[in-house]
């Protein structure tokens, strides 16, 4: 069988192909604070943004740089804050992606920049308790409120895990029967 001149793709045209098509994604999405040049540095530092991107970049055989420090996801900031009262909860996760949330996902019901936050190590969550209110999730550390969930889930706390990076994270921590502390702040 003859094969035709578009049949087969050299190896570096095709990672080239992957990584255009990855920057292309990624610029695409809303990305509050970056700039496209920021989303790719020689030497990254990694947001939610150029995770994504790395993540990609590896899966497809490209030579990651030995000097590349991929930095820890941000631990959750435990302030030691007596506690007010404990109650049983359903805790889940969410992601700041937009099926999961609206079209601007970075950005909570109180206006706060929960990606920034996080990146910053301030962990978020959704609930029905005032905005600011912190509470201590086993397993996980402490979360502050700052978005909200619809009334019908009022017995739900909701745990952000970040962007898209950490679906996987979040579909691992699933739905849980938890007693969780409400902080005395």
């Amino acid at each position: 069988m003859k094969q035709g001149k578009y049949s087969t793709i050299n190896p570096v045209r095709k990672n080239i192909i992957v990584l255009l098509i990855a920057v292309v994604t990624v610029t695409s999405i809303k990305v509050q604070t970056a700039n496209a040049m920021s989303l790719l540095p020689l030497v990254p530092t990694f947001t939610t943004a150029t995770r994504a991107v790395y993540d990609v970049v590896k899966s497809k055989g490209f030579v990651v740089p030995k000097d590349t420090v991929v930095a820890p996801e941000p631990e959750p900031v435990y302030q030691s804050l007596a506690v007010k009262y404990t109650r049983s909860a359903t805790v889940t996760a969410y992601n700041s992606v937009p099926w999961q949330t609206d079209s601007t996902p970075c950005i909570s019901a109180d206006g706060s920049n929960i990606c920034q936050l996080r990146e910053q190590g301030e962990m978020s969550c959704a609930s029905h308790l005032p905005f600011g209110t912190k509470i201590n999730i086993p397993g996980f550390g402490v979360c502050t409120v700052h978005d909200r969930l619809h009334p019908r889930f009022a017995h739900r706390v909701d745990l952000y895990f970040g962007g898209a990076d950490q679906i996987q994270a979040a579909k691992e921590w699933g739905k849980r029967n938890l007693t969780v502390e409400v902080l005395d702040s």
